[in-house]
């Protein structure tokens, strides 16, 4: 790839960029953007080290590029947006008032992993709400958007840098982002980097999520497939100990119909 105007090449980058900001590009135009940005970076980045030849080195494309892909290039907010309906119907973090993290840890690669928890009851009761009365606050959109924040309230009050989870779902099937899908969380001792981790609201030691969440999670796990962000396949994993029978027993059958 030889640059011969990197200012030009450099302009077109910068408006292609805010371009992609301002639109609210379909996912197939998206995909392709990806594609061609982090090339036209490199090309800017790189006219400065060319060799004698002018020519810039295919191994440093393809190291910025998953650099900026992964780090630096796509926000939170454009990364909540992947897949389109499922992105855009996400609530973001600052629609359920998600207090800043302390810090990130860019999650290293491709996640290969997913493990799915259930929040259980605990953070009902700081709200005030127990049993029966949980699960119904939990069908609220405006109570489980406080369930979440008070989640993230209890995990940073506990150390953690930020709500543990990448993303949340509802009972309604309403998906809430969390750290999303580029940052590592901290849910799973031991098996947080390339890691997914997803927690339904309520506690499902007895009875397994609604229909509408377990369509959700799917949904949401078709998503980072097909974006680019998980692997496919990806392993799908709960712990039974901590998360109940009915709800591993859900995740036991999602294994390989959530995953492609």
């Amino acid at each position: 790839m030889r640059v011969d105007r990197p200012e030009a090449t450099l302009g077109l980058a910068k408006n292609l960029f805010q371009l992609h900001l301002q639109a609210d590009v379909p996912y197939e135009a998206m995909f392709i953007f990806r594609m061609i940005l982090p090339v036209l970076m490199v090309a800017v980045l790189s006219h400065h080290h060319l060799s004698e030849a002018g020519w810039v080195r295919w191994s440093d494309v393809a190291e910025v590029a998953a650099s900026c892909y992964l780090a630096g290039c796509f926000s939170k907010q454009q990364m909540g947006h992947l897949c389109g309906d499922v992105g855009k119907a996400m609530i973001k973090r600052d629609e359920w008032g998600a207090l800043n993290p302390r810090q990130e840890q860019v999650i290293s690669g491709i996640a290969d992993n997913v493990i799915v928890y259930h929040t259980g009851s605990g953070t009902c009761n700081t709200m005030g709400f127990s049993g029966q009365n949980c699960q119904q606050c939990l069908q609220d959109e405006s109570c489980a958007k406080q369930a979440v924040l008070a989640l993230q309230d209890q995990d940073m009050s506990s150390g953690k840098d930020d709500i543990r989870y990448n993303f949340l779902i509802d009972q309604n099937g309403v998906i809430y982002e969390g750290r999303g899908w580029s940052v590592v969380g901290q849910h799973t001792t031991g098996r947080n980097d390339k890691t997914i981790g997803i927690g339904m609201l309520g506690d499902f030691s007895s009875s397994e999520p609604s229909l509408a969440s377990q369509t959700a999670l799917k949904n949401l796990i078709s998503c980072g497939e097909a974006a680019g962000v998980l692997s496919r396949g990806s392993d799908f994993t709960t712990g039974p100990a901590i998360s109940g029978k009915a709800f591993y027993d859900m995740v036991q059958r999602c294994r390989g119909l959530c995953s492609s």
